[in-house]
């Protein structure tokens, strides 16, 4: 059995466990009724977020209702760690890596270009090798407390196809963070852009390409509409959109309460991001046969010169001072060993 079912099942069992405890236990529980805003548009966020407040809700016996609100609804998106610490926000969805300046090493959850070939790799690493605990000492200083969701991979579109490694050489490209590191010791030059301005910017030629999740997401941004190359594989294969919990609402709840919020987010964001596969790949097909967008795929002698770039930056995040990341990249390497990509 894969490495992902085998979670997914897990899940699944204990869901169906605490389905049957949940109803009995719901007359002697605390009652809430919590805020989660996403940094998604409404849409996005609700499409697997709703799934989620139903379940805990269900699993609960109605203990626990969350209602969701996307991005800005309720603070800015940048302020939203600061809001779940202090409690403005009960539950936050955000992007994996979105505050690694402040928490290094959610750098590592942000997606290292070239790292895994797939994403059940990548929920291994997180769920089973010792991530997840790293990244919670983290964040329990700002008063969180993390859920993994959803892992998704980071495409990359263009307006000039990427075959060589030489060819991201001059472009100018929306990128942050892994991405921008990665596409810079490439030779090109990225900017941040607020997703709300990237059309505009992608159609006026401010920038000549982006990241923006994979093919589904930059469907939905209408990037086929101006670029119309897009790079297989992805550069970066798990990135996670995770939830934080204001600590110390996760301190009132009951053992079962917190198992049934940990294991329906886990399952729910599974079946997400297995959701979006889905998605992307309908998307990509209709980018390509109406929309002329065409797939590059580099040489696996040119993907070799893309991985260089990426073992530079690990090296560099291995040597920080923060020892939390040391730690986060000894687990990595270690966990490459085992796959066999290292030696």
């Amino acid at each position: 059995m894969k490495k992902g079912r085998f979670v997914l099942a897990t899940g699944l069992i204990v869901l169906l466990v605490l389905g049957m405890t949940g109803l009995s236990l719901a007359a002697e529980q605390a009652k809430f009724k919590l805020r989660l805003q996403s940094h998604l548009i409404p849409d996005d966020a609700k499409r697997g977020l709703n799934r989620y407040a139903e379940a805990v809700k269900a699993m609960s016996g109605g203990a626990i209702e969350i209602s969701i609100f996307g991005a800005g609804a309720i603070v800015p998106v940048k302020e939203t760690l600061q809001a779940a610490g202090t409690g403005t926000l009960d539950i936050v969805m955000y992007p994996e890596g979105f505050w690694y300046k402040t928490i290094p090493v959610s750098w590592v959850g942000m997606g290292i270009p070239f790292v895994f070939r797939d994403l059940e790799e990548a929920k291994y690493f997180m769920l089973k090798k010792g991530y997840l605990e790293l990244l919670r000492e983290g964040y329990a200083k700002h008063n969180v407390h993390v859920i993994p969701y959803e892992p998704f991979s980071i495409g990359l579109m263009t307006k000039q196809p990427v075959n060589k490694a030489e060819d991201l050489k001059g472009m100018k490209l929306r990128a942050y963070g892994t991405m921008a590191d990665w596409l810079g010791k490439l030779g090109a030059s990225t900017v941040v852009i607020p997703g709300g301005e990237l059309y505009t910017a992608l159609a006026t030629g401010v920038v000549s390409g982006a990241h923006w999740g994979d093919a589904g997401p930059m469907y939905i941004m209408k990037f086929h509409e101006v670029l119309k190359n897009y790079m297989r594989p992805e550069p970066a294969i798990g990135s996670w959109n995770n939830l934080i919990v204001n600590a110390d609402l996760w301190k009132k709840f009951t053992p079962e309460q917190k198992a049934i919020m940990e294991t329906t987010g886990i399952g729910c964001g599974l079946m997400a991001s297995n959701e979006t596969r889905v998605i992307c790949t309908k998307s990509l097909n209709d980018m390509v046969n109406n929309w002329q967008v065409k797939v590059n795929i580099p040489s696996e002698e040119e993907l070799e010169k893309m991985r260089k770039p990426s073992l530079e930056l690990q090296e560099h995040m291995a040597a920080t001072k923060d020892p939390l990341t040391v730690k986060a990249m000894g687990l990595l390497r270690d966990y490459m060993k085992e796959l066999g990509y290292e030696k």
